[in-house]
């Protein structure tokens, strides 16, 4: 308010009124000039952020890791499978804790208009959130930490996740 009180004593100061428009309008015209501008400058600014999108790339770390790929290729072997959507941020956040070694892991896609969707496997899992887990035969619902997910699947391997 005090922004657009001072604008308008500016304008009325420094501006010589425009012909036909009321000095008293002149305020009214700073201030929806200010938002103009306010909004051009913030959209610019969240063009320039990295968003998060469906085939993130995950840190070197992650990627490099060689606890997360023996962990993935056990959940493999175990036959756990990861439900969620590629809308889902919690999802997402899930896949990035395991980088590279994600190509490991049984991933479906509950959503139908997703890549390589089975919206069937997963109203048959009974699916009621993602990302959930079915790891030995029980359900996670939720992101689960590494170490979690180790001791879902009795994982007997390096944990230096």
């Amino acid at each position: 308010m005090f922004l657009i009180l001072s604008l308008g004593i500016m304008t009325r100061r420094f501006v010589k009124p425009l012909k036909g428009i009321r000095r008293s309008r002149l305020p009214v015209i700073g201030a929806i000039a200010l938002i103009g501008i306010s909004t051009s400058v913030l959209s610019a600014s969240l063009q320039a952020r990295p968003l998060l999108v469906k085939n993130s790339v995950a840190p070197e770390w992650v990627s490099s890791n060689p606890a997360i790929a023996a962990l993935a290729a056990h959940l493999k072997k175990v036959g756990a499978k990861m439900y969620g959507a590629y809308w889902c941020p919690h999802c997402t956040r899930q896949k990035e804790m395991f980088g590279a070694a994600l190509r490991d892991i049984n991933y479906v896609e509950c959503d139908p208009r997703g890549e390589n969707a089975k919206p069937k496997l997963c109203s048959d899992a009974g699916v009621k959130g993602y990302p959930t887990w079915d790891i030995n035969g029980k359900s996670y619902v939720g992101v689960q930490s590494l170490e979690e997910l180790a001791n879902a699947s009795n994982y007997k391997g390096p944990r230096n996740f």
